[in-house]
C-alpha cells in the first residue's frame, strides 16, 4: 500500500508539472483513508465509442458509506442512444434532456473525486471510458488509482475457501457477502452496493 501511495504521489506531481494550475484545480488533495465508489451507465459496452449517460460517485470513509454526499449526474450524449441498451439501464433519451454536457460532467466528477482512489465492480471498463473522456477534453487520462471489487473478493476466497473460488458475478458476490443489491443497473444503486461489499471485505 505504501508503494502504491508513493507511485500515486509521483504520478500527480508529474501531471502537475505538465498541466500546472489546470491540473491542481481538478485534483485537490484527498483526505487519507477515503475512497470513491464509482459506477457508470453507458450507451454501449464498447469502451472506444460508448457515451456516458449517468455517473454515480459515493464517498467511503473507514467502514461507512455516505450516499447522502454522493455525486449523481445525468449526462447528455452527443448522439442517439442505441435501443438495445435501454432495457439494461432503463435510461431513455428524454431522461437525459436536462443532463449536463460531457465536459461539464467530467470536470465536476474529477473535482469531486480529487485524488481519492476509485473502487468499483468491473472498474477497468469505467476507467477506460473516463480516461478517453479526460484525454479528449482535458489532455490527460484519468490519473486516479482504481481498485477492483471482484479481485479483492477473489483473494479473500482464495485464502479462506479456495475450493469455492470461481463465480465472480456481481449478484453472486453480493449474495455470498450477504449484501443487499440496491437499484440494480442504476449508477447510484451499483455504486452503493459496491461500497457496502468493499467494506464487508475490509472488515
Amino acid at each position: 500500500m505504501i508503494g502504491e501511495q508513493w507511485l500515486d504521489g509521483l504520478k500527480y506531481r508529474w501531471l502537475e508539472r505538465r498541466k500546472g494550475e489546470q491540473f491542481g484545480r481538478y485534483f485537490p488533495p484527498a483526505p487519507a483513508g477515503e475512497y470513491i465508489s464509482l459506477d457508470l451507465e453507458t450507451s454501449s459496452l464498447d469502451t472506444k465509442t460508448a457515451e456516458i449517460l449517468e455517473i454515480a460517485a459515493v464517498p467511503v470513509r473507514g467502514n461507512k458509506v455516505y450516499p447522502g454526499e454522493a455525486l449523481i449526474l445525468k449526462v447528455k450524449p452527443t448522439g442517439q442512444l442505441h435501443p438495445d441498451s435501454v432495457p439494461v439501464h432503463q435510461i431513455r433519451e428524454k431522461d437525459l434532456e436536462q443532463g449536463v454536457a460531457p465536459l461539464e460532467a467530467i470536470i465536476e466528477l474529477l473535482t469531486f473525486v480529487g485524488r481519492r482512489p476509485i473502487i468499483g465492480y468491473n472498474i477497468r471498463f469505467d476507467q477506460l471510458i473516463l480516461s478517453r473522456y479526460c484525454q479528449q477534453y482535458l489532455g490527460f487520462p484519468l490519473p486516479n488509482r482504481v481498485l477492483e471489487l471482484s479481485q479483492r473478493y477473489y483473494r479473500r476466497k482464495l485464502n479462506t475457501q479456495p475450493d469455492k473460488v470461481g463465480d465472480l458475478r456481481f449478484d453472486t458476490l453480493c449474495r455470498d457477502l450477504d449484501i443487499p443489491i440496491l437499484e440494480r443497473h442504476t449508477a447510484r444503486g451499483d455504486a452503493i452496493t459496491t461500497a457496502l461489499a468493499w467494506i464487508k471485505l475490509e472488515h
